[in-house]
């Protein structure tokens, strides 16, 4: 299933949340009725607030069915709301912050529950991340760009890039996430970010509200939610 969505008129709701197969974090200002279809559609257990008293947690945070990657500023009582949220719903994966100096993480990491991409600009934390993660990684770019998260949008069945995405990088994603299914594609009438754009699981996705028709279709298609 599939589904557009604003967070209080904000188009970019990749910026503010993330998702993975067993949960997803939402900004503290997302509408009740905005934050039980976001969960319908995914089939996960959803949680609102906020992380080093930002909403933007789809930027700075990552994560997968194994572990959750924090930025270093988050407040001790956010991370201990995460982990009861988590504790509350059977869920046992690794919580950790991340002490690098970018902390965009989010935005520098494409992740699934079998690989992920990491940024160069994180590649001397390559290790610690694949140990948070449980996956094993690469470094690289997609469309020669370094914020490799915030380019792509990957599930466990398949994957949504910047439509420069080099036919290379489009066979490292494929071969690194063990996914057969990738697009390149655009959201919210010609975004290239797609991962700013797009929150995603393998039984759903929520979609910024300005994309169009013809990037609905390549979404689905990239993802593998057409029936």
């Amino acid at each position: 299933m599939i589904i557009k969505e604003y967070f209080s008129g904000i188009s970019t709701i990749g910026v503010l949340s993330l998702a993975t197969e067993k949960f997803g974090l939402f900004p503290h200002f997302i509408e009740e009725k905005s934050l039980d279809r976001c969960s319908n559609v995914l089939d996960i257990p959803v949680k609102n607030l906020n992380i080093g008293n930002s909403s933007l947690i789809g930027s700075l945070c990552v994560a997968n069915s194994n572990g959750l990657i924090l930025p270093p500023f988050t407040l001790d009582k956010e991370r201990e709301l995460i982990i009861e949220f988590l504790k509350e719903n059977d869920i046992e994966i690794i919580v950790k912050k991340l002490s690098a100096k970018n902390t965009a993480f989010g935005n520098l990491i494409l992740a699934n529950d079998k690989g992920c991409i990491i940024s160069r600009e994180l590649k001397k934390f390559r290790n610690t991340i694949e140990d948070i993660l449980d996956v094993e990684s690469v470094v690289s770019d997609i469309a020669g760009l370094s914020t490799v998260g915030s380019n792509g949008v990957a599930t466990n069945k398949g994957c949504l890039v910047h439509p420069n995405t080099t036919d290379d990088e489009i066979e490292l994603i494929k071969d690194v996430l063990k996914i057969d299914c990738i697009e390149r594609g655009t959201a919210n009438k010609g975004i290239t970010s797609v991962g700013a754009c797009i929150i995603a699981n393998s039984k759903g996705a929520v979609i910024g509200g300005d994309t169009t028709g013809p990037e609905m279709l390549k979404i689905e298609e990239g993802l593998d939610l057409i029936d």
